[in-house]
């Protein structure tokens, strides 16, 4: 059985762990799992990705409650199927998804994923994101997968819904992207009904345009959602292979919203990075599985090493980091 202490970091060290346990079919133990965060433990997000990656391969699981610190998970065959799950708050469903992805994907048959939640949240990728870079970076591996969201789910009601469909595939195809060289900008403006008489979806791309460079043509979508509660984001991508979201605050106005998107990409384009920091940070796994490749980044964050430790406790690889080069090969 691995042995892993979730003290190295936050959700994601767990996230990992589930995701490569079903799909490697070994047994780990997490203990102080989240314990370093405000509100230690399994939330309600972390605690549905533990049962549905439970549900999917038949696990046997010991200390699957709320709040706990402590876990086992012997897993068993993953199984294709239709699954529906959800996590009855405004916690992540891209954050769900990410774990069930790689057991799902490698499994024997196509699966149909329905998860109820929230779809755009803080410290998690909103859905839009994950359907115009990650899945689109996945789809030049070989990977073809289809997000529907059919709904919007804010902070603090959530009721946010996606449908996913995931065909298999036996093997990835090389890890092999350069970097963007386009000045094609893609930009969407999403916004609550209930704030469409305040023009949030303008101001948002107002704030955006007023802070980016004139030398890129930027292609604006405006999209006003029924939702629970009001709510907001900005999502900027190039190439779909470095994206960019920001979520509204009451704190913020929408042109500094917007702005701080702007001033993000800018960044993230400037560094000559691969990906964003964030889809980097997600694609570390697919990286693993295919056991050679590299990309470039514009920080090594501390999120980046622990994902890594944990991928190497169920991989036969190892990766280095050199100037924000991150490499794999096989061991």
């Amino acid at each position: 059985m691995i042995h892993i202490d979730g003290s190295i970091g936050g959700g994601q060290i767990l996230r990992t762990s589930l995701s490569l346990s079903a799909l490697t079919s070994k047994s780990f133990k997490i203990i102080n799992i989240r314990n370093k965060r405000p509100n230690p433990g399994l939330q309600a997000q972390h605690l549905t990705a533990v049962n549905a990656v439970s549900k999917i391969c038949n696990a046997e699981v010991n200390g699957n409650i709320l709040h706990s610190q402590e876990l086992e998970f012997i897993p068993s065959k993953v199984v294709s199927s239709d699954y529906k799950f959800d996590i009855g708050t405004a916690g992540s469903t891209t954050l769900v998804l990410q774990t069930l992805l790689p057991p799902l994907l490698f499994s024997q048959n196509k699966s149909h994923i329905e998860i109820i939640g929230g779809t755009a949240n803080p410290l998690a990728p909103p859905a839009l994101d994950i359907k115009e870079v990650f899945l689109k970076v996945l789809e030049k591996l070989g990977v073809d997968i289809e997000l529907e969201l059919v709904k919007e789910g804010f902070y603090p009601k959530g009721g946010g819904n996606i449908k996913v469909i995931i065909n298999p595939v036996k093997n990835l195809k090389n890890f092999n992207f350069s970097s963007v060289n386009s000045k094609e900008i893609s930009l969407f403006a999403v916004s609550s009904h209930s704030l469409k008489d305040r023009d949030i979806c303008k101001r948002l791309i107002k704030g955006f345009k007023a802070n980016f460079p004139i030398d890129y043509r930027i292609t604006f979508h405006e999209s006003y959602i029924p939702s629970l509660n009001p709510g907001c984001y900005i999502h900027a991508n190039i190439s779909n292979q470095i994206g960019m979201s920001v979520l509204g605050e009451k704190t913020l106005t929408s042109e500094d919203v917007g702005k701080d998107c702007a001033l993000k990409l800018i960044k993230e384009i400037s560094s000559s990075s691969t990906f964003d920091i964030f889809t980097s940070d997600q694609l570390l796994i697919y990286l693993g599985i295919c056991g050679s490749g590299s990309f470039k980044v514009s920080d090594v964050s501390d999120h980046m090493n622990s994902n890594i430790e944990v991928i190497e406790k169920f991989l036969d690889v190892k990766f280095s980091i050199e100037d924000n080069v991150i490499k794999c090969k096989r061991v």
